[in-house]
């Protein structure tokens, strides 16, 4: 597994050398979660596999995960997803691709009645906080 602080909550950095904060879109953890697993010339899920692997990942409040599991080739797979969260791959088509996938999502979610109940409670409790966001976006 290998965990990062940045969860929804993280919103707003201040750039190395800057005084004033900058505000990320809503979402953006959950958009690099998925946007990791994307290389130009491979499928890390079907790289993973291969190596008898499964792959995962989620994002939370205050982390995002990238994990696997496997009973063989377990150093090439730690190089896999070590070299998958260094080296991330975007163009601006795979972008808009992913937008697209994660608003499906989102609607999926949206339809679960313990999910809205938990952010609508969210929302409800804290006007300004980030927490009432949805983590997907």
């Amino acid at each position: 597994t290998y965990t990062t602080q940045f969860g929804s909550l993280d919103n707003h950095f201040k750039p190395i050398g800057s005084q004033q904060f900058v505000k990320v879109p809503d979402g953006v953890a959950h958009f690099l979660e998925h946007k990791l697993f994307e290389k130009e010339d491979e499928d890390l899920f079907t790289a993973f596999a291969e190596e008898n692997a499964q792959a995962n990942a989620f994002t939370s409040f205050d982390r995002t995960s990238y994990l696997f599991s496997a009973t063989s080739n377990i150093e090439s797979n730690i190089k896999r997803l070590l070299n998958m969260v260094e080296t991330p791959y975007f163009t601006e088509e795979t972008v808009n691709k992913e937008k697209g996938i994660i608003a499906e999502e989102i609607k999926m979610y949206q339809e679960q009645p313990g999910y809205k109940l938990m952010f609508n409670t969210l929302r409800a409790m804290y006007s300004k906080h980030p927490i009432r966001v949805d983590i997907a976006g």
